[in-house]
């Protein structure tokens, strides 16, 4: 499985830390930042906009509170029930992880 490492101490806003996960995941133009178009490209395919396929990890570590902490915990959780409703809906597993780490 592909392993993802990302420093959100590097991160000074969320919006940083969007931009390196999707330069990470192979987002195309016009990927949006919001949960939704993470969950959509990483968990659903919508319009391949991303290219990096599954499996992988995203381990994101350097997490200290504030804003980018609160994002990668929201996005963790979406993409762990977007998984479950497409194994529900389609019986299909996508193995795509986001892991926090300090």
């Amino acid at each position: 499985m592909r392993m993802i490492e990302i420093d959100a101490a590097a991160c000074a806003t969320v919006k940083d830390f969007c931009s390196v996960l999707k330069e990470e995941i192979r987002a195309m133009p016009g990927h949006g930042d919001s949960l939704e178009a993470f969950v959509d490209s990483m968990i659903w395919g919508a319009a391949g906009m991303s290219t990096l396929p599954p499996p992988y990890t995203v381990r994101v570590r350097g997490l200290r509170g504030g804003p980018v902490a609160a994002f990668v915990r929201d996005l963790s959780n979406a993409l762990g029930q977007a998984r479950m409703d497409r194994r529900d809906r389609k019986g299909e597993d996508i193995e795509i992880m986001l892991q926090m780490r300090k």
